[in-house]
Protein backbone atom coordinates (compact mmCIF):
# COMPACT_ATOMS: atom_id res chain seq x y z
CA UNK A 1 0.00 0.00 0.00
CA UNK A 2 1.35 3.63 -0.80
CA UNK A 3 0.70 5.70 2.42
CA UNK A 4 0.63 8.42 0.85
CA UNK A 5 3.04 7.41 -1.67
CA UNK A 6 6.77 7.27 -1.69
CA UNK A 7 8.76 6.50 2.16
CA UNK A 8 8.10 3.46 4.11
CA UNK A 9 7.08 3.28 7.99
CA UNK A 10 10.37 1.44 9.20
CA UNK A 11 10.41 -1.11 6.16
CA UNK A 12 7.42 0.17 4.92
CA UNK A 13 5.71 3.55 5.87
CA UNK A 14 6.91 6.93 6.58
CA UNK A 15 5.61 10.33 7.01
CA UNK A 16 7.00 13.67 7.70
CA UNK A 17 7.23 17.62 8.18
CA UNK A 18 9.05 20.53 8.76
CA UNK A 19 7.87 23.95 9.49
CA UNK A 20 9.17 27.39 8.36
CA UNK A 21 13.14 27.23 8.25
CA UNK A 22 15.89 30.28 7.30
CA UNK A 23 18.13 27.51 5.31
CA UNK A 24 21.34 28.54 3.60
CA UNK A 25 20.81 27.31 -0.11
CA UNK A 26 22.68 23.91 0.12
CA UNK A 27 24.45 24.44 3.14
CA UNK A 28 21.42 24.58 5.71
CA UNK A 29 22.06 24.64 9.22
CA UNK A 30 21.37 20.44 10.95
CA UNK A 31 20.37 22.14 14.14
CA UNK A 32 17.90 24.75 13.07
CA UNK A 33 16.69 22.19 10.38
CA UNK A 34 15.96 19.21 13.48
CA UNK A 35 14.52 22.05 16.00
CA UNK A 36 11.70 23.09 13.24
CA UNK A 37 11.23 19.11 12.17
CA UNK A 38 10.24 18.46 16.11
CA UNK A 39 8.36 22.10 15.84
CA UNK A 40 6.60 20.94 12.77
CA UNK A 41 5.49 17.52 14.26
CA UNK A 42 4.28 18.67 17.49
CA UNK A 43 6.39 17.05 19.76
CA UNK A 44 5.44 17.60 23.35
CA UNK A 45 6.27 15.83 26.72
CA UNK A 46 6.53 12.74 27.14
CA UNK A 47 5.97 11.36 23.20
CA UNK A 48 7.61 8.92 21.89
CA UNK A 49 9.73 9.47 18.37
CA UNK A 50 11.47 7.38 16.15
CA UNK A 51 13.82 8.82 13.72
CA UNK A 52 14.48 6.93 10.74
CA UNK A 53 16.93 7.44 8.03
CA UNK A 54 20.33 6.06 6.80
CA UNK A 55 23.97 6.72 7.84
CA UNK A 56 24.30 9.88 5.38
CA UNK A 57 22.28 11.58 7.20
CA UNK A 58 23.08 10.50 11.12
CA UNK A 59 24.47 13.92 11.75
CA UNK A 60 20.75 15.61 11.05
CA UNK A 61 19.01 11.94 13.20
CA UNK A 62 21.48 13.23 15.99
CA UNK A 63 20.16 16.56 16.24
CA UNK A 64 16.65 15.82 15.71
CA UNK A 65 17.03 13.03 18.91
CA UNK A 66 18.72 15.72 21.01
CA UNK A 67 16.06 18.31 19.72
CA UNK A 68 12.93 16.06 20.76
CA UNK A 69 14.59 15.47 24.24
CA UNK A 70 14.66 19.05 24.63
CA UNK A 71 10.94 18.73 23.96
CA UNK A 72 10.35 16.49 26.27
CA UNK A 73 10.26 13.60 24.08
CA UNK A 74 11.95 10.19 24.29
CA UNK A 75 13.63 9.51 20.65
CA UNK A 76 14.34 5.86 19.04
CA UNK A 77 16.68 6.27 16.27
CA UNK A 78 16.30 3.86 13.41
CA UNK A 79 19.10 3.40 10.43
CA UNK A 80 17.81 1.83 7.25
CA UNK A 81 20.17 1.52 3.54
CA UNK A 82 19.03 0.84 0.25
CA UNK A 83 21.84 -1.73 0.21
CA UNK A 84 20.07 -3.52 3.14
CA UNK A 85 16.59 -3.00 1.28
CA UNK A 86 18.10 -5.00 -1.73
CA UNK A 87 19.78 -7.77 0.01
CA UNK A 88 16.83 -8.56 1.81
CA UNK A 89 15.50 -9.25 -1.16
CA UNK A 90 18.70 -11.11 -2.92
CA UNK A 91 19.72 -12.87 0.11
CA UNK A 92 16.22 -14.04 2.35
CA UNK A 93 14.32 -16.40 1.20
CA UNK A 94 10.93 -15.84 -0.37
CA UNK A 95 9.14 -17.81 2.12
CA UNK A 96 9.76 -14.86 4.51
CA UNK A 97 7.71 -12.26 2.76
CA UNK A 98 4.88 -13.00 4.10
CA UNK A 99 6.07 -12.82 7.85
CA UNK A 100 4.43 -10.26 9.73
CA UNK A 101 7.19 -6.98 11.03
CA UNK A 102 6.72 -7.99 14.31
CA UNK A 103 9.27 -5.52 15.84
CA UNK A 104 7.60 -2.81 12.70
CA UNK A 105 4.17 -3.87 14.65
CA UNK A 106 5.70 -2.88 18.29
CA UNK A 107 6.64 0.20 16.93
CA UNK A 108 3.95 1.14 15.47
CA UNK A 109 1.75 0.68 18.52
CA UNK A 110 4.11 2.36 20.90
CA UNK A 111 5.54 5.77 18.70
CA UNK A 112 3.23 8.81 18.72
CA UNK A 113 5.69 10.98 16.30
CA UNK A 114 7.87 9.23 13.08
CA UNK A 115 10.43 12.14 11.63
CA UNK A 116 12.24 10.72 8.55
CA UNK A 117 14.87 11.25 6.43
CA UNK A 118 14.41 10.18 2.88
CA UNK A 119 16.68 7.45 2.19
CA UNK A 120 16.50 6.74 -1.44
CA UNK A 121 19.94 7.28 -3.49
CA UNK A 122 19.29 4.82 -6.39
CA UNK A 123 16.83 5.04 -9.39
CA UNK A 124 15.52 1.37 -9.92
CA UNK A 125 16.95 -0.36 -6.39
CA UNK A 126 13.94 -3.24 -6.73
CA UNK A 127 14.60 -3.49 -10.47
CA UNK A 128 14.47 -7.41 -11.03
CA UNK A 129 12.98 -8.38 -8.02
CA UNK A 130 9.55 -10.36 -8.66
CA UNK A 131 6.70 -8.07 -8.18
CA UNK A 132 5.24 -11.17 -6.75
CA UNK A 133 7.59 -10.63 -3.63
CA UNK A 134 6.89 -6.93 -3.16
CA UNK A 135 2.99 -7.39 -3.55
CA UNK A 136 3.32 -10.32 -0.49
CA UNK A 137 5.53 -8.10 1.20
CA UNK A 138 3.47 -5.03 1.24
CA UNK A 139 0.23 -7.60 2.03
CA UNK A 140 2.41 -8.66 5.17
CA UNK A 141 3.17 -5.12 6.57
CA UNK A 142 -0.80 -3.76 6.14
CA UNK A 143 -1.06 -4.46 10.29
CA UNK A 144 1.54 -1.57 10.48
CA UNK A 145 -0.35 0.75 8.10
CA UNK A 146 -3.59 0.49 9.66
CA UNK A 147 -2.10 0.26 13.05
CA UNK A 148 -0.52 3.66 12.09
CA UNK A 149 -3.77 5.47 10.82
CA UNK A 150 -5.99 4.29 13.29
CA UNK A 151 -3.39 5.56 16.36
CA UNK A 152 -3.03 9.04 14.41
CA UNK A 153 0.39 8.66 14.83
CA UNK A 154 1.57 12.17 13.36
CA UNK A 155 4.19 11.60 10.61
CA UNK A 156 7.16 13.91 9.06
CA UNK A 157 9.01 13.27 6.08
CA UNK A 158 12.34 15.72 4.97
CA UNK A 159 12.97 14.03 0.88
CA UNK A 160 9.44 14.30 -0.57
CA UNK A 161 10.99 12.31 -3.21
CA UNK A 162 12.76 15.22 -3.82
CA UNK A 163 15.78 14.70 -2.12
CA UNK A 164 19.32 15.92 -3.92
CA UNK A 165 20.80 13.27 -4.52
CA UNK A 166 23.31 12.59 -7.80
CA UNK A 167 20.64 10.25 -9.46
CA UNK A 168 17.91 12.40 -8.91
CA UNK A 169 19.68 15.47 -10.75
CA UNK A 170 20.53 13.11 -13.87
CA UNK A 171 17.02 12.46 -14.24
CA UNK A 172 15.95 15.66 -13.74
CA UNK A 173 18.48 16.88 -16.69
CA UNK A 174 20.58 19.49 -13.41
CA UNK A 175 23.39 19.75 -11.92
CA UNK A 176 23.21 18.19 -8.12
CA UNK A 177 24.12 22.01 -6.60
CA UNK A 178 21.24 23.07 -8.37
CA UNK A 179 18.88 20.83 -7.07
CA UNK A 180 20.47 20.95 -3.40
CA UNK A 181 19.63 24.74 -3.91
CA UNK A 182 15.93 24.19 -5.10
CA UNK A 183 15.51 21.74 -2.28
CA UNK A 184 16.54 23.85 0.23
CA UNK A 185 14.81 27.17 -0.94
CA UNK A 186 11.44 24.81 -1.15
CA UNK A 187 11.97 23.26 1.98
CA UNK A 188 12.02 26.68 2.98
CA UNK A 189 8.93 28.42 2.06
CA UNK A 190 6.49 29.51 5.24
CA UNK A 191 3.72 26.89 5.65
CA UNK A 192 1.58 29.62 6.47
CA UNK A 193 1.78 30.95 2.93
CA UNK A 194 1.00 27.15 1.52
CA UNK A 195 -1.33 26.84 4.07
CA UNK A 196 -3.69 29.54 2.87
CA UNK A 197 -3.27 29.25 -0.69
CA UNK A 198 -3.96 25.27 -0.39
CA UNK A 199 -7.41 26.27 1.60
CA UNK A 200 -8.31 28.56 -0.70
CA UNK A 201 -8.01 26.66 -3.87
CA UNK A 202 -9.58 23.14 -1.08
CA UNK A 203 -12.64 25.40 -0.87
CA UNK A 204 -13.31 26.02 -5.02
CA UNK A 205 -12.25 22.49 -5.74
CA UNK A 206 -14.22 20.46 -2.62
CA UNK A 207 -17.61 22.51 -3.30
CA UNK A 208 -17.88 21.54 -7.52
CA UNK A 209 -19.54 18.75 -8.39
CA UNK A 210 -17.66 18.39 -10.92
CA UNK A 211 -13.63 18.27 -11.87
CA UNK A 212 -12.08 18.15 -15.13
CA UNK A 213 -8.28 18.18 -16.27
CA UNK A 214 -7.61 18.11 -19.44
CA UNK A 215 -4.23 18.15 -21.14
CA UNK A 216 -3.10 18.46 -25.11
CA UNK A 217 -1.78 15.10 -24.58
CA UNK A 218 -5.28 13.34 -24.84
CA UNK A 219 -5.84 13.51 -21.04
CA UNK A 220 -9.52 14.33 -20.93
CA UNK A 221 -11.00 12.72 -17.24
CA UNK A 222 -14.06 14.24 -14.60
CA UNK A 223 -14.39 13.55 -11.13
CA UNK A 224 -15.98 14.95 -7.74
CA UNK A 225 -13.57 14.53 -4.81
CA UNK A 226 -14.41 13.81 -1.08
CA UNK A 227 -13.49 17.43 0.24
CA UNK A 228 -14.22 17.00 3.98
CA UNK A 229 -11.34 14.19 3.62
CA UNK A 230 -8.44 16.05 2.10
CA UNK A 231 -6.13 18.54 3.26
CA UNK A 232 -3.06 20.76 2.76
CA UNK A 233 0.47 19.15 3.61
CA UNK A 234 1.98 22.88 4.31
CA UNK A 235 5.23 21.52 6.53
CA UNK A 236 3.47 21.56 9.33
CA UNK A 237 0.58 19.62 11.14
CA UNK A 238 -1.46 21.80 12.45
CA UNK A 239 -4.17 21.74 15.12
CA UNK A 240 -6.98 21.55 12.94
CA UNK A 241 -5.29 18.41 11.43
CA UNK A 242 -4.56 16.94 14.78
CA UNK A 243 -8.57 17.04 15.06
CA UNK A 244 -9.35 15.74 11.52
CA UNK A 245 -6.40 13.03 12.26
CA UNK A 246 -5.44 9.84 9.82
CA UNK A 247 -3.67 10.76 6.76
CA UNK A 248 -4.31 14.63 7.57
CA UNK A 249 -1.02 14.10 10.26
CA UNK A 250 1.32 13.07 7.62
CA UNK A 251 3.51 16.07 5.54
CA UNK A 252 6.26 16.16 3.86
CA UNK A 253 9.47 18.14 3.00
CA UNK A 254 10.12 20.32 0.68
CA UNK A 255 5.66 20.80 1.28
CA UNK A 256 2.93 22.44 -0.75
CA UNK A 257 0.32 20.01 -1.50
CA UNK A 258 -3.60 19.93 -1.85
CA UNK A 259 -4.58 16.76 -1.49
CA UNK A 260 -8.44 15.30 -2.09
CA UNK A 261 -9.44 11.83 -2.19
CA UNK A 262 -11.95 11.11 -5.17
CA UNK A 263 -15.36 10.43 -4.34
CA UNK A 264 -15.72 6.68 -5.40
CA UNK A 265 -17.71 6.13 -8.76
CA UNK A 266 -17.30 9.38 -9.95
CA UNK A 267 -14.67 9.50 -12.47
CA UNK A 268 -15.01 9.04 -16.08
CA UNK A 269 -12.19 9.49 -19.18
CA UNK A 270 -8.83 8.79 -19.47
CA UNK A 271 -5.64 9.79 -18.38
CA UNK A 272 -2.55 9.94 -20.67
CA UNK A 273 1.32 10.06 -19.10
CA UNK A 274 4.14 10.67 -21.74
CA UNK A 275 6.73 9.02 -19.48
CA UNK A 276 5.91 6.96 -16.22
CA UNK A 277 9.02 5.69 -13.90
CA UNK A 278 8.53 1.97 -12.76
CA UNK A 279 11.24 0.03 -10.84
CA UNK A 280 13.59 2.29 -13.07
CA UNK A 281 11.79 1.22 -16.12
CA UNK A 282 10.58 4.33 -18.30
CA UNK A 283 6.66 3.43 -19.90
CA UNK A 284 6.24 5.81 -22.50
CA UNK A 285 2.76 6.84 -23.22
CA UNK A 286 0.49 5.34 -19.98
CA UNK A 287 -3.01 5.85 -21.28
CA UNK A 288 -5.50 4.44 -18.10
CA UNK A 289 -9.20 4.90 -19.33
CA UNK A 290 -11.68 5.23 -16.73
CA UNK A 291 -15.74 4.66 -16.09
CA UNK A 292 -17.89 5.40 -13.19
CA UNK A 293 -14.63 5.16 -11.25
CA UNK A 294 -12.99 2.46 -12.18
CA UNK A 295 -10.09 1.53 -14.32
CA UNK A 296 -11.37 -0.33 -17.12
CA UNK A 297 -8.30 -0.37 -19.58
CA UNK A 298 -4.35 0.31 -19.12
CA UNK A 299 -2.09 0.47 -22.48
CA UNK A 300 1.33 2.00 -23.18
CA UNK A 301 3.83 2.25 -25.48
CA UNK A 302 6.52 0.32 -24.27
CA UNK A 303 7.53 -1.30 -20.75
CA UNK A 304 3.80 -1.87 -19.55
CA UNK A 305 4.86 -5.30 -18.56
CA UNK A 306 6.19 -4.72 -14.82
CA UNK A 307 3.42 -2.28 -13.72
CA UNK A 308 0.75 -4.84 -15.39
CA UNK A 309 2.38 -7.70 -13.48
CA UNK A 310 2.05 -5.51 -9.88
CA UNK A 311 -1.53 -4.43 -10.49
CA UNK A 312 -2.73 -8.26 -11.78
CA UNK A 313 -0.75 -9.69 -8.51
CA UNK A 314 -2.31 -6.92 -6.18
CA UNK A 315 -5.76 -7.12 -4.34
CA UNK A 316 -8.11 -4.61 -3.24
CA UNK A 317 -9.29 -1.45 -4.60
CA UNK A 318 -6.55 -1.37 -7.39
CA UNK A 319 -8.89 -0.34 -9.98
CA UNK A 320 -10.32 2.60 -8.35
CA UNK A 321 -9.49 6.17 -9.45
CA UNK A 322 -7.92 7.42 -5.82
CA UNK A 323 -6.95 10.99 -5.83
CA UNK A 324 -5.74 14.49 -6.89
CA UNK A 325 -2.76 16.30 -5.30
CA UNK A 326 -1.62 19.62 -6.79
CA UNK A 327 1.47 21.72 -5.99
CA UNK A 328 1.88 24.34 -4.76
CA UNK A 329 5.22 25.42 -3.56
CA UNK A 330 6.59 28.36 -5.67
CA UNK A 331 10.05 28.18 -4.96
CA UNK A 332 9.84 23.74 -6.32
CA UNK A 333 10.05 25.03 -9.99
CA UNK A 334 11.67 21.67 -11.66
CA UNK A 335 11.20 19.82 -14.56
CA UNK A 336 8.28 17.68 -14.97
CA UNK A 337 7.22 14.90 -17.17
CA UNK A 338 10.85 13.57 -16.69
CA UNK A 339 9.17 10.21 -15.58
CA UNK A 340 9.25 11.31 -11.67
CA UNK A 341 6.90 12.89 -9.70
CA UNK A 342 7.63 16.61 -8.36
CA UNK A 343 4.61 16.48 -6.08
CA UNK A 344 4.60 20.12 -4.58
CA UNK A 345 5.79 21.63 -8.54
CA UNK A 346 3.23 24.72 -8.26
CA UNK A 347 0.37 23.89 -11.05
CA UNK A 348 1.33 20.20 -11.22
CA UNK A 349 -1.45 17.74 -11.05
CA UNK A 350 -0.93 14.04 -9.81
CA UNK A 351 -3.98 11.71 -10.00
CA UNK A 352 -3.85 8.63 -8.33
CA UNK A 353 -4.93 4.94 -9.20
CA UNK A 354 -5.34 2.40 -6.14
CA UNK A 355 -4.73 2.66 -2.67
CA UNK A 356 -5.87 6.32 -0.83
CA UNK A 357 -5.46 6.13 2.82
CA UNK A 358 -2.55 8.43 2.64
CA UNK A 359 -4.60 11.04 0.46
CA UNK A 360 -7.34 11.15 2.71
CA UNK A 361 -9.29 8.11 1.07
CA UNK A 362 -10.73 4.35 2.13
CA UNK A 363 -9.65 2.45 -0.80
CA UNK A 364 -7.29 -0.30 0.37
CA UNK A 365 -4.76 -2.08 -1.99
CA UNK A 366 -1.35 -3.08 -1.89
CA UNK A 367 -1.11 -1.33 -5.12
CA UNK A 368 -0.73 2.49 -6.04
CA UNK A 369 0.43 4.63 -9.29
CA UNK A 370 1.06 8.61 -9.19
CA UNK A 371 1.14 9.75 -12.96
CA UNK A 372 1.62 13.51 -13.06
CA UNK A 373 0.43 16.14 -15.68
CA UNK A 374 2.97 18.92 -15.97
CA UNK A 375 1.13 21.96 -18.35
CA UNK A 376 -2.84 20.33 -17.54
CA UNK A 377 -5.58 22.70 -17.06
CA UNK A 378 -7.98 22.41 -14.32
CA UNK A 379 -11.95 23.36 -14.09
CA UNK A 380 -14.41 23.31 -11.28
CA UNK A 381 -17.83 23.52 -12.23
CA UNK A 382 -17.04 24.94 -15.61
CA UNK A 383 -14.86 27.56 -13.64
CA UNK A 384 -10.72 27.50 -15.02
CA UNK A 385 -8.37 27.07 -11.45
CA UNK A 386 -5.51 26.06 -13.43
CA UNK A 387 -4.64 26.66 -16.95
CA UNK A 388 -2.14 25.34 -19.05
CA UNK A 389 -0.27 24.30 -15.50
CA UNK A 390 -0.60 27.56 -14.04
CA UNK A 391 -2.36 28.16 -10.76
CA UNK A 392 -5.08 31.30 -11.10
Amino acid sequence: MSIKKRCTWFGFFVGAVLNSMAIAAQSPDLQDVARNLVQSARVATGDKVVVTGSVRDAALMEHVAIETMKAGGQPLIVLSSEQLTRRSYDEVPEKYDTTEPAFDLVLANAADVQISIEVGETEGLLAGVPEARLTARTKAYEPVTETVLRRNVRLVSLGNDLYPTASLSQRLGMTQPELESTFWKAASVPPDALRAKGAALRDVIAKAKNVAVTHPNGTDITFAVDGGRGFVSDGAISADQVKQGGAALLTWLPAGELILPAAAGTADGRVVVDKVLWRGQEIRNLTLVYSKGRLTAMTADSNLEGLKEAYDGSGGAKDQFGYIDIGLNPEARLPLGTGRVVWMAPGAITLGLGDNRGFGGTNASEFGLATQLGGATLKADGVTVIENGNLR
